[in-house]
C-alpha cells in the first residue's frame, strides 16, 4: 500500500470518527429536540464556527493483516482547506492538505511529495469532493444544506447530494444526530466510498483507494475557531515530487 493510499485512509478515518464533534460545543440551552427539528436547533450558532481543530486522536488501521497505530491532528477551515498530520512514535510520517481542486501529501519517511487534482473527466476524479469531506467532519457543515435533508420520522435524517454520474448521501440518526451511514458512488468510474457505524466505531469500504480495509478511531482534543499555521512547503533539494493523475 502506497503512502498516498494510506493518507486517504487517514483522512476518511478522522472525518468519520469525529462526525458530530460540534454537537456539544454548539448545544443550545433549550430542551433537546430530535429529528430535523433537533438538527435545526443544533445549527443555531453554527455560522460562528469558522474552523475546527482536533488534536491527539488515536487511530488504528488494519489492512492486509497489517496494523498501523498513529496519532492524528486534523484542522478544517470552512470552505478553504482540510489539513492532517499523522505521527507514529513521536515522528511525523505524513502531512496532507485538501483544497477544492487538489490534494497534496508529504511523505516524510520516503521524502516524496504527492500532488493530485480533485477533478477530472466525468466530474470529480474521486467519488467525493472537498465539500463532501467537509460535511463528514461535523454536522455544523451540513447546516448550509438543511433543505436537502429529509426526516423519515422514524430512525433517520437523509441528506442526498447527487450530481451528474455521482450518487451521494449521508444518513444521520434522528435521535442523537450522529452519522450512521454515508455512501458516495461514481457511476462512470464505478468507484465508491461507503461507511457505516458498527458498535461505536466506523467501518469504511472503498475501491478507489484499496480493495478492503478497516479503520477505528477514538479520542482527540477538540477546539473551535482556533487558527493554526499550515506549512506544506518542503526543501525541493531533499524531496522528490510526483504528480498523480
Amino acid at each position: 500500500m502506497s503512502k498516498f493510499q494510506v493518507i486517504f485512509l487517514l483522512f476518511a478515518l478522522v472525518l468519520l470518527s469525529e462526525c458530530g464533534v460540534m454537537k456539544e460545543a454548539l448545544k443550545p440551552e433549550e430542551p433537546e429536540l430530535h429529528g430535523m427539528e433537533g438538527l435545526i436547533q443544533d445549527c443555531n450558532g453554527s455560522d460562528t464556527v469558522h474552523n475546527i481543530l482536533i488534536k491527539k486522536a488515536e487511530a488504528i488501521l488494519t489492512y492486509d493483516n497489517e496494523r498501523y497505530e498513529v496519532n492524528l491532528t486534523l484542522y478544517s477551515k470552512k470552505d478553504s482547506i482540510i489539513y492532517l498530520s499523522a505521527v507514529n512514535s513521536g515522528y511525523e510520517i505524513l502531512r496532507a492538505s485538501v483544497k477544492h481542486d487538489s490534494i497534496k501529501v508529504i511523505d516524510r519517511m520516503n521524502k516524496i511529495v504527492y500532488r493530485a487534482p480533485l477533478q477530472r473527466k466525468f466530474g470529480y476524479q474521486y467519488p467525493v469532493s472537498f465539500s463532501d469531506l467537509q460535511n463528514l467532519i461535523a454536522n455544523c457543515y451540513l447546516c448550509d444544506d438543511l433543505q436537502l435533508g429529509k426526516d423519515d420520522l422514524q430512525n433517520n435524517i437523509v441528506f442526498e447530494f447527487d450530481e451528474n454520474y455521482i450518487k451521494k448521501r449521508i444518513i444521520l440518526n434522528r435521535v442523537d444526530l450522529n452519522m450512521n451511514i454515508f455512501e458516495f458512488y461514481h457511476q462512470k468510474t464505478d468507484r465508491y466510498l461507503m461507511g457505516e457505524r458498527l458498535e461505536g466505531a466506523f467501518k469504511i469500504y472503498s475501491n478507489f483507494m484499496i480493495t478492503e480495509f478497516e479503520i477505528i478511531a477514538k479520542g482527540g482534543e477538540r477546539t473551535i475557531n482556533r487558527d493554526i499555521k499550515i506549512k506544506m512547503d518542503v526543501n525541493p533539494r531533499k524531496y522528490t515530487f510526483t504528480e498523480l493523475r
